[in-house]
């Protein structure tokens, strides 16, 4: 009896555990690495990513200047800060057609956080500064009732990350709400 009644205790143990988290692993196998406590960039050293709009200005150029959303076609923005991004097409006008132009860049939108898992409306928000996962979840309805609140998982750059409520986001940042 007593064997069994271990059997059963180890056996539910192993279950508890190896059930206890939905959070993804590490490449090794291990827990994940807790969310930086960065503020995400912003001005001239803020880098572009694909869905930020920008305005461009071509000073005493208005037929130059203009919105645009960064995409995988035109300039090459992606990955670049907004002062590269300023320079090139400055280096792109003054090879071609201006003399000395003043360029100016600014985000007037940046790209969308997606908010998935164990929510009540998963989807893509607008992004603030200062914007952190428990705002992320207020703007996706909440947690579903199933969902955790203690802890979330955000994927930045392609690797996930463990947050907490009030872990900053970042533009185009996932944050995946798990179940308890």
């Amino acid at each position: 009896m007593t064997l069994r009644l271990l059997v059963v205790s180890l056996t539910a143990l192993f279950f508890v555990v190896a059930c206890g988290s939905d959070l993804p692993r590490n490449a090794n196998g291990g827990k994940i690495a807790h969310l930086p406590s960065q503020a995400p960039d912003s001005g001239t050293s803020y880098r572009l990513g694909i869905g930020d709009r920008l305005k461009i200005i071509v000073l005493g150029q208005p037929d130059l200047s203009g919105e645009s959303e960064v995409d995988a076609g035109g300039i090459d923005a992606a990955g670049h800060t907004v002062a590269e991004v300023e320079a090139e097409i400055r280096t792109r006008y003054v090879d071609q057609i201006l003399r000395d132009p003043k360029v100016a860049i600014q985000v007037i939108e940046y790209r969308p956080v997606t908010v998935t898992g164990e929510v009540k409306s998963p989807g893509r928000y607008k992004f603030t500064f200062g914007m952190d996962a428990r705002g992320a979840v207020a703007m996706a309805g909440g947690v579903d009732k199933r969902g955790s609140k203690e802890v979330a998982v955000v994927y930045r750059d392609g690797q996930p990350y463990e947050a907490k409520p009030d872990s900053q986001l970042q533009p185009g940042d996932t944050l995946e709400v798990p179940r308890r």
